[in-house]
């Protein structure tokens, strides 16, 4: 038999792959077993270590691409689509790493060491910026100090200040409850009182511009009245200007009632000691038990000879 004859048969061609195809040779499709057999050995000249049972699976067009993958390594990661392979994050540059922290980070000047970015507090109308921890550490100490505008933790700032928005979850709820009622009362000025009843005691505002005298008014929270001039409770039928010579310890409701009927019964009171006296008869000059002499009118002090009273000339 003459080999020419079967490579001019159009039905029997020979595909052999160059060297830049990973070195893969493949045949077309035959239909003759001489032919098949005479390309076996031909493809074995070529490649001794290549097995029939190879030759027959790279028949198949899926036989390159599946020969080419299987060398490639396990653990690299695929090309993308322009066939460059994407670097893993031990492959990654160790010093853009620690540039990178370094940018997330910065030095707190109070406890100097080095926190994240978003644990920085910024102080405001200043370019300081310390830790929160810190911040809230300096502000809590001083609102239990009762000071009301806290300004920058830096002791040579003059100019900046904290907020009291940002502190809201750096410092404990009590703390900010009463810096907040704090900064309300100094908002207010003097527009603001409160209840004189000690068991009340609450914020109130002045609602009226003065033109207009109030005395007796009440309040809106315990309901009961005081006068709105002395600012203590109500002082009925005692003058303002009585009240405020009394002491704080005869300003309570049962001391007004019995100062009332001392008023009403004209009953005088003591210079030296406080005590009220009731004359039955006799002159104005009288004698307490402190051994105190005094005018029964007007309680100016006078001299136990002296039956007449310079103050009142009675």
């Amino acid at each position: 038999m003459e080999a020419p004859a079967i490579a001019e048969d159009p039905y029997f061609p020979i595909y052999i792959s160059s060297d830049e195809d990973d070195g893969i040779s493949f045949i077309g499709p035959s239909y003759n077993p001489e032919a098949i057999q005479i390309q076996e050995a031909i493809l074995l000249s070529i490649d001794s270590s290549r097995a029939p049972s190879a030759i027959a699976s790279s028949s198949s067009p899926s036989g390159p691409s599946s020969a080419g993958t299987s060398g490639e390594s396990a653990h690299e990661s695929p090309p993308d689509r322009k066939g460059k392979r994407k670097l893993s994050s031990e492959e990654d540059d160790p010093s853009d790493s620690r540039k990178r922290r370094k940018r997330n980070r910065f030095k707190c000047t109070i406890c100097m060491e080095k926190v994240q970015v978003s644990e920085q507090f910024l102080v405001s109308h200043c370019a300081h910026a310390f830790c929160k921890s810190c911040v809230g550490r300096y502000v809590a100490a001083k609102v239990s100090e009762n000071v009301e505008l806290i300004g920058c933790p830096d002791p040579e700032c003059a100019e900046g200040f904290v907020e009291i928005g940002p502190c809201r979850d750096i410092i404990p709820q009590e703390l900010f409850d009463r810096w907040s009622v704090a900064l309300c009362e100094l908002a207010l000025g003097n527009q603001k009182y409160y209840c004189p009843f000690k068991d009340c005691s609450a914020l109130l505002i002045k609602d009226n511009d003065g033109t207009v005298k109030i005395r007796e008014t009440e309040c809106p929270h315990c309901h009961r009245l005081f006068c709105a001039r002395c600012r203590v409770p109500w002082h009925d039928g005692i003058k303002c200007k009585e009240l405020r010579k009394l002491g704080d310890d005869e300003k309570g409701e049962v001391d007004l009632m019995f100062k009332k009927l001392a008023d009403k019964k004209k009953w005088q009171r003591c210079p030296s000691c406080k005590v009220y006296v009731s004359r039955i008869a006799g002159c104005l000059l009288m004698k307490c038990r402190c051994k105190q002499y005094f005018c029964y009118h007007c309680a100016a002090p006078m001299k136990k000879d002296l039956h007449y009273c310079r103050n009142c000339k009675r």
